[in-house]
C-alpha cells in the first residue's frame, strides 16, 4: 500500500514536470515577457517585491510544495493586481492541482490583462508569447476535463500567437 502510494506521487510528479515544460512560452530573445529559455516572465517593470515572491513561488513548487507557491503568488497578486504573468503562474498551478475550470478562468484574466492594443511592435511581440502561453494552459485544461474539442481550439490559437 505504502509503495502504491509512492508510486503514485512519483508519476503525479512526473506529469507536472511535463505539464511544466509544456505550457512554456517559445524561445524569445527580446527583453520583456519570455526569457532565454522560453519562460513567461513578469515584464520589465516588475517591482522587486514581487520578484523576490515569485523566485519563492519558482522554488516552492519546483518541491512539489503547490499552496506555499500558490500563496506565494497570492500575495504578489495584491501587489501588483494588473500583471498578466502573475495570473499565468496561479492558471499554471491551479491546473497543476486539478483544478481546470479555474487554471481557465485565471489564463483568460491573464490574456484579457495583457491584450494590450497600440503599445509598439516590440512590446506587442512579447505580449504575443504571453498570450500564447495563456492559451496553452487553457488547452491543458480542457483537455484534462475531457473538452477535447475546445482544447484543440485553444492549441490552434496557441501555434498561431506563436513565432
Amino acid at each position: 500500500m505504502k509503495n502504491t502510494k509512492l508510486f503514485i506521487i512519483r508519476i503525479l510528479l512526473l506529469v507536472f514536470a511535463g505539464s511544466l515544460i509544456a505550457c512554456q512560452a517559445p524561445k524569445d530573445k527580446s527583453t520583456g515577457w519570455t526569457s532565454a529559455s522560453g519562460e513567461v516572465r513578469p515584464g520589465p517593470k516588475t517591482g522587486k517585491a514581487v520578484l523576490a515572491l515569485l523566485s519563492k513561488a519558482r522554488q516552492a513548487s519546483k518541491k512539489g510544495a503547490l499552496s506555499t507557491a500558490e500563496s506565494q503568488i497570492e500575495r504578489a497578486l495584491r501587489i501588483e493586481p494588473r500583471n498578466p504573468a502573475l495570473w499565468l503562474y496561479m492558471a499554471k498551478l491551479r491546473l497543476y492541482a486539478a483544478k481546470s475550470k479555474e487554471a481557465i478562468n485565471l489564463a483568460k484574466k491573464a490574456l484579457a490583462l495583457s491584450s494590450i492594443p497600440n503599445k509598439g511592435a516590440a512590446n506587442q511581440a512579447n505580449y504575443r508569447s504571453l498570450q500564447a502561453d495563456c492559451w496553452r494552459v487553457m488547452a491543458h485544461a480542457h483537455q484534462k476535463m475531457g473538452n477535447l474539442k475546445q482544447a484543440k481550439k485553444a492549441q490552434n490559437k496557441a501555434k498561431s500567437l506563436s513565432y
